[in-house]
């Protein structure tokens, strides 16, 4: 009886054991992850070069809003047209993109790109991510140059 007990309890701790760990693998710049990555960058351009705004707000992550307020990204955009014009094209300067699949899954990319607009190039990073089948989200995006400064 003694021991049907231990086994018992040792079973019951194993299940709970089991049931608290997840189950994740980790992929670093899969090609997949890369076309979706891009396809969304190309579109988040097209709506900055068609001064799209709500688009453009529409696509911050909740995070981001509370951080920059509701229309944060597209003040951003409206900041740098002011300072060195419209947008013409972007280049990928690197990335990185990370893909969780598993018990938690989520994609989360990082683009640095070399922006150019009238006036000259920036630097800019952008990030996003997709969780569990979610949209693409924006959740940071900086843009950095001496253009910025005047």
């Amino acid at each position: 009886m003694r021991k049907n007990v231990v086994y018992f309890l040792l079973t019951i701790i194993g299940f709970l054991l089991m049931m608290a760990c997840t189950f994740n693998n980790v992929y670093i710049n899969r090609e997949q992850d890369d076309v979706e990555g891009q396809a969304f960058l190309k579109r988040y351009y097209h709506g900055i070069e068609k001064k799209e705004f709500n688009y453009l707000d529409s696509t911050e992550d909740d995070s981001l809003k509370r951080l920059v307020g509701p229309n944060g990204v597209s003040k951003l955009v409206k900041f740098i047209n002011k300072k060195v014009g419209d947008y013409k094209s972007y280049h990928i300067e690197d990335r990185y993109i990370r893909a969780v699949v598993g018990t938690n899954n989520g994609v989360f990319y990082n683009y640095k790109l070399k922006v150019t607009y009238d006036k000259g190039t920036i630097d800019e990073i952008i990030g996003f991510k997709k969780q569990n089948g979610s949209v693409i989200k924006i959740n940071s995006y900086h843009a950095n140059s001496d253009l910025l400064m005047n």
